[in-house]
């Protein structure tokens, strides 16, 4: 069995920036199970991966646009802490907050009462050299792939998406 459109692959990855430091990485983990072909894992990465067996590695060099993107500053800006309603004290270095049009911001500075936010991905214009190993290849399931995922569990015969599953509806 290869890497393909429709099969679930495991893989186990690390992934470092232009100066060799491990930005990511799950050697330390389960493999990181996916759906191939619907965009669960970087675009540039699953065409990469695409064709490979069990077993197999591939080293892989991101590009900024084929990885997360160019860093853009205009994504960049200073709140007050007064913006926060309620959690306002308890805003962090490092935080994930939502901005009012669902972007995720990420709190890179805190000075007092001016808090920088950043919707750039936090590895946006960064090259990434991926190591990937093929763990396992299976075939989804009709609802893996009616839904666009992998499971990675199994479901009782009656609630075939528990609470905590993530599958859309």
């Amino acid at each position: 069995m290869m890497v393909e459109k429709d099969k679930v692959v495991s893989i186990q990855y690390t992934a470092t920036d232009e100066s060799g430091a491990v930005v990511d990485s799950n050697t330390d983990f389960e493999p990181l199970e996916y759906l191939h072909g619907y965009g669960n894992i970087l675009e540039s990465l699953e065409k990469e991966l695409t064709g490979l067996k069990i077993s197999e590695g591939k080293k892989v060099l991101l590009s900024p646009e084929q990885a997360y993107g160019d860093f853009d500053p205009e994504l960049v800006i200073e709140v007050s802490r007064q913006q926060f309603p309620q959690e306002g004290e308890a805003i962090e270095m490092g935080n994930v907050v939502q901005s009012s049009d669902g972007r995720q911001l990420f709190v890179t500075d805190i000075d007092g009462d001016k808090i920088i936010l950043d919707g750039n991905h936090p590895l946006a214009g960064r090259t990434l050299h991926f190591s990937v190993t093929i763990k396992n290849i299976r075939e989804a399931t009709g609802e893996e792939l009616a839904h666009g995922h992998a499971h990675g569990h199994t479901h009782s015969e009656n609630d075939h998406c528990g609470p905590d599953c993530g599958c859309h509806h």
